[in-house]
């Protein structure tokens, strides 16, 4: 489908040889037109067996599909739903008899191609679109392609793609959505722009994004909810309802993995509850705050910051960011002190959202760090032995910084059992006890990262994050943008690194050699 899209784009650049002018179309397709009641026809194109055009009635803009059957020309598609209302003519397409495409520009180089193909069975098929954005700092071009499958009942498939001036693919993601209820108009004759989501493009400024895709996925998924409001966010569908007896609650909707919706419900929300404030536009308004939630990576939906001017006068502006056993304040994922331990904030199922913390202080007293300890080196330039065993001349699986959060496994007299570490990539071993701070229950570790190396990676934008020290194990890319949450915890012989990223809870390990030098 990728390469079938690039080459309906490129051929947008040569269209003037399809001489698709309405006053050269075939007089035929103009006596049809008027016979319709279409006196002025916009964009007229004709391609072999197959015309095309925009038209205006009673102040409603419609898609016109003509073909010739034999040697007469009848219409086959008059879509008062097909384009979006409120926008300029689109740029009207055709290179063939069998594809239909148009385009709409949007400011700062945005574009959209939206298109259809003739099928076998003589039908226009489903409507795709093709969205692309201007470069950024990288000169990257961000894509966005939209399907409607058929699978499991009916499906969208979003794929974003980044690509360099030349053309050439950098980078590849894809999610998926439920959406049953549009097979009614997935395909060109009944194709309604409005009700498939276009990840904001197509909206209005003043608009929320994607609003009446959301209301009727909310109705489809929810139907005894009263739908609030929704916003489309880490590869999901979130959701304001009301339920039926007039309490709201915050839902995510996943749909990944196994094509099974999985509805995720926080608890009751206070009276008034709002989605989106000023420019928080994906934040909960709760007492005078705004709260914004995410997917965790431990697959939790919990709490990702929360914002309150009053609350820190100074140059912190206010922020609290959540993170996987961590809370950290300030406008800065890099902060130098991180609270971290078992909090209540990271499943929404269970929060009280009369108990939401102002400050540092208040959050720590709502923490729970007896499990974890901290690494503390009497030099912070020094770094801790982790052992195989509880023996000081046991081989060394690494050496790690001051400020490494670690999970207490055991006691050996003067030796701590220690894990740490995700689902993908669990480590373990023993540290000396002396050398490691303790968690206590009803507050949390403070962990002083300043000792860890701020390292990025050499490319500027791609990082391979392996699961095991070793260069055959897999690895995943992370983004430019995962780098300043990135710490280096730990160093592993003379090739690796041991990272830690404090905002999902994700560990890995990069090579060295990836990473430009820094103070480690």
């Amino acid at each position: 489908m990728k390469k079938a899209i690039m080459f309906l784009v490129t051929v947008l650049t040569v269209v003037l040889c399809g001489v698709s002018l309405a006053e050269e179309a075939n007089s035929e397709i103009l006596d049809v037109l008027n016979a319709a009641g279409i006196q002025n026809p916009v964009q007229l194109s004709q391609w072999g067996d197959t015309g095309a055009c925009f038209a205006e009635t009673d102040g409603v803009k419609h898609l016109i599909v003509l073909e010739r059957h034999d040697t007469d020309w009848e219409i086959v598609i008059d879509n008062p739903t097909a384009l979006i209302q409120e926008w300029d003519w689109p740029e009207l397409y055709s290179d063939t008899d069998t594809a239909i495409y148009w385009e709409y520009n949007n400011f700062d180089g945005e574009h959209a191609v939206v298109f259809s193909s003739w099928r076998d069975n003589g039908i226009w098929g489903n409507v795709d679109a093709y969205i692309s954005s201007g470069a950024d700092d990288y000169a990257m071009i961000t894509a966005h392609e939209i399907n409607w499958k058929e699978y499991a009942g009916g499906e969208l498939l979003h794929t974003i793609y980044r690509e360099d001036e030349n053309g050439n693919i950098a980078s590849e993601t894809s999610a998926r959505y439920p959406a049953a209820w549009l097979a009614d108009c997935s395909d060109l004759a009944e194709y309604n722009v409005k009700r498939f989501p276009s990840f904001g493009f197509f909206e209005q400024e003043s608009a929320a994004p994607d609003q009446d895709f959301l209301r009727e996925a909310a109705a489809a998924l929810m139907p005894e909810y009263t739908f609030i409001k929704g916003l489309m966010k880490n590869d999901a569908m979130h959701f304001l309802m009301e339920k039926p007896d007039g309490t709201r609650v915050y839902v995510i909707c996943e749909y990944q993995s196994h094509r099974e919706v999985r509805l995720i419900e926080s608890t009751p929300l206070p009276e008034g509850t709002a989605l989106g404030y000023e420019n928080f536009t994906d934040s909960l308004w709760i007492d005078g705050r705004c709260v914004t939630i995410h997917l965790l990576y431990n697959g939790n939906a919990g709490i990702e910051y929360i914002y309150n001017d009053s609350a820190y006068p100074d140059e912190t502006g206010g922020f609290l960011f959540f993170g996987d056993r961590t809370i950290w304040d300030g406008s800065e994922v890099s902060a130098q002190t991180i609270l971290y331990g078992d909090h209540p904030w990271d499943d929404i199922t269970q929060i009280d959202w009369n108990r939401l913390p102002h400050t540092l202080e208040e959050a720590s007293l709502q923490m729970d760090s007896s499990n974890y300890a901290m690494v503390v080196n009497p030099n912070p330039a020094d770094r801790l032995h982790l052992r195989e065993r509880a023996d000081k001349g046991s081989r060394s699986q690494g050496k790690y910084y001051t400020g490494t959060p670690v999970t207490i496994g055991g006691q050996e007299g003067d030796w701590t059992q220690v894990i740490f570490g995700d689902w993908r990539t669990w480590s373990h071993g023993y540290m000396m006890k002396r050398y490691l701070t303790f968690g206590q229950p009803g507050s949390a570790l403070r962990l002083d990262l300043s000792a860890m190396p701020q390292l990025f990676s050499k490319d500027g934008e791609m990082l391979k994050v392996y699961d095991e020290a070793q260069a055959v194990s897999l690895y995943t890319y992370h983004q430019n943008e995962d780098h300043n949450t990135m710490k280096v915890i730990g160093i592993i012989g003379d090739e690796w690194y041991h990272i830690w990223f404090p905002a999902t809870g994700e560990y890995g390990f990069v090579r060295q050699s990836d990473l430009w030098s820094g103070n480690g």
